[in-house]
């Protein structure tokens, strides 16, 4: 039962480590009778199940073991067991402390267990600690667990707010870390309430410490993105998982444990380190953070278990664990950064993609409304042709021809004007008419519903004023009027009809977009907002996606769709705040 006393440690203890604690547990002797001692590590299950009354532990030490170093040990036992020493002793914060200076004899240490189980276990502590941190422990306890508790909070209100599971697993690590610190104290209340039969301690810490180990790997794989950048890697921590859960189901089956007991816990954080060196070489520079973090972990825990430091295992992990949290905090906003300026160039390339995509739309709309002026153009030089020709070319009729073809050459220039400015990109607000907005984008497709017969009516009662991004606005309209077109074209619809109502209602404007081309299934109806998604044969399905972008996230108002008898209907609601 040897794991009873080192599983105070955050992570199981190599078994073949001589540290200081594990030195003096070689020499440590137990009696019942205050007579007859047995080897402590020769204890077994029977000795925990039973009640005991007195109770005398004898540890043998070595003077040079302790290099004429002052060391202190803490008893934590039953509550009010321990009796007296013949060392000297005191008490803090009802905890008592046997002090280790010039040693002569044994340590012999009584106990009055008045009829409970047995349990006990010994820390020790140099004097630095013992004068430095010992009288605060508690402080110290307390800011870890509240830094542990202040990131699992953190973590699980951004999981609830985006449902990334990034934050759901490291969220869970630092509950499973707040509960093995407070195991690993054995200064709580939940350690008696555990502390049944000897045996329930270790299988819980043994629990505690598999799971953090497969949310560790899983907070792992979902921060580095090992799949996208470290394929090879990522397989392997599935093995990892595979083996940890084995582990689990071997514990809860066997009460033993086939990795725990036998691998040092630095080495895993040392193994999930490699993997992020590979991940920062891919250029992912997330990883530098993660590195940071875990190494400090990795210090810490290596401290705890190495054989040449004697500082008190459990403030090495109640300094460690904390650090890591505050590091990966900042790690995590990071990260976000990362993903927010990367989904912000995406939304950009996505912007120029729709406006790419309806440049040949407009390629085409430009032909419609070029093609009539052109004819006209002809027709005028035919005339002066055939005037000239004909000796009937004076002053008057080439002044007639010229202001016609001035006209038409000026109709032209608007035109280039109109859509030059459609693609202007503006990134301030501007206040500008609603209803002269909504016609410049009429004007860019009206020739385009001359040629298909599509009536087009434009209903409003005022001539409303908003300030916000002109240029975006108009590419909303245009592109929810020319899927309107293509909708008609499709459906080979014969008497189309478009209906733009504008509509105040209480401090609000809604632009209604309504067509009689049939509606949209109700299969695809919640689809058609969503990024690449599209009924075209050859279309891009970024259209829909970014006109919603553009006014939910840029404008700041609402698009939503919905069928009416004969077609569908697109609402656009300008809040307030863009009056």
């Amino acid at each position: 039962m040897i794991r009873i006393l080192i599983l105070n440690l955050f992570f199981f203890i190599n078994l073949h480590a001589q540290n200081l604690k594990e030195q003096m547990l070689e020499k440590t002797f137990i009696s019942f009778d205050g007579k007859n001692f047995i080897k402590f590590k020769q204890l077994d299950k029977k000795n925990y199940e039973q009640k005991y009354t007195n109770l005398v532990l004898k540890i043998e030490i070595d003077e040079k073991l302790l290099k004429n170093d002052v060391y202190y040990i803490k008893i934590l036992s039953t509550k009010d067991s321990f009796k007296n020493s013949n060392y000297s002793y005191e008490f803090i914060n009802k905890v008592p402390i046997i002090k280790l200076e010039n040693i002569k004899n044994d340590l012999i240490i009584n106990f009055d267990l008045e009829n409970q189980h047995l349990f006990f276990d010994l820390e020790l502590f140099n004097e630095f600690e013992y004068k430095n941190i010992l009288n605060e422990e508690k402080l110290l306890f307390g800011i870890t667990y509240g830094i542990i508790l202040c990131a699992f909070l953190y973590n699980f209100v951004f999981f609830l707010y985006n449902k990334e599971k990034i934050f759901l697993y490291y969220s869970l690590l630092q509950v499973s870390l707040l509960f093995l610190l407070v195991l690993c104290s054995k200064n709580s209340y939940i350690i008696n309430l555990l502390d049944n039969n000897g045996n329930n301690i270790d299988i819980s810490l043994t629990l505690l410490l598999n799971l953090s180990i497969l949310l560790s790997i899983l907070f792992n794989m979902e921060f580095l993105n090992t799949k996208k950048y470290t394929p090879k890697i990522h397989t392997s921590l599935w093995l990892l998982i595979f083996l940890d859960l084995l582990d689990i189901f071997s514990l809860l089956i066997t009460n033993k444990s086939f990795i725990i007991d036998y691998i040092p816990p630095y080495i895993l954080i040392f193994l999930l380190l490699i993997f992020a060196f590979f991940v920062l070489k891919q250029g992912y520079k997330p990883a530098l953070f993660y590195i940071i973090g875990w190494f400090s972990l990795f210090i810490f825990v290596f401290l705890s278990q190495s054989s040449f430091s004697d500082y008190n295992e459990n403030y090495m992990l109640h300094i460690g664990i904390p650090l890591e949290s505050l590091l990966f905090s900042f790690a995590i906003g990071f990260k976000m950064r990362q993903t927010e300026l990367e989904k912000q160039q995406n939304e950009t390339i996505l912007i120029n993609k729709s406006k790419l995509a309806s440049m040949g739309e407009m390629i085409g709309n430009i032909a419609h409304q070029w093609r009539q002026p052109l004819t006209h153009l002809s027709y005028i030089i035919m005339n002066l042709k055939a005037a000239y020709e004909n000796d009937k070319l004076d002053k008057k009729y080439l002044e007639k021809k010229t202001d016609e073809a001035n006209k038409q050459i000026e109709f032209m220039s608007h035109t280039i004007d109109d859509f030059r400015n459609f693609f202007k990109i503006s990134k301030q607000k501007e206040e500008f008419s609603l209803i002269e907005c909504i016609n410049e984008s009429i004007n860019l497709l009206n020739e385009s519903f001359k040629s298909l017969d599509i009536k087009l009516n434009f209903n409003y009662t005022e001539n409303f004023r908003i300030r916000t991004y002109k240029g975006e606005f108009a590419q909303v309209i245009f592109n929810l009027l020319n899927n309107a077109k293509d909708e008609f074209i499709k459906q080979e619809i014969k008497d189309a009809k478009i209906i733009i109502n504008i509509i105040k209602k209480e401090e609000n404007i809604l632009i209604e977009i309504i067509d009689n081309a049939g509606g949209i299934s109700e299969k695809i109806i919640k689809k058609i907002f969503e990024p690449y998604f599209t009924t075209k044969e050859k279309g891009l399905g970024i259209g829909l996606y970014m006109s919603k972008v553009i006014i939910e996230k840029n404008i700041g108002g609402k698009l939503e769709v919905e069928n009416t008898i004969n077609g569908a209907k697109f609402i656009i609601y300008l809040i307030n705040s863009q009056i």
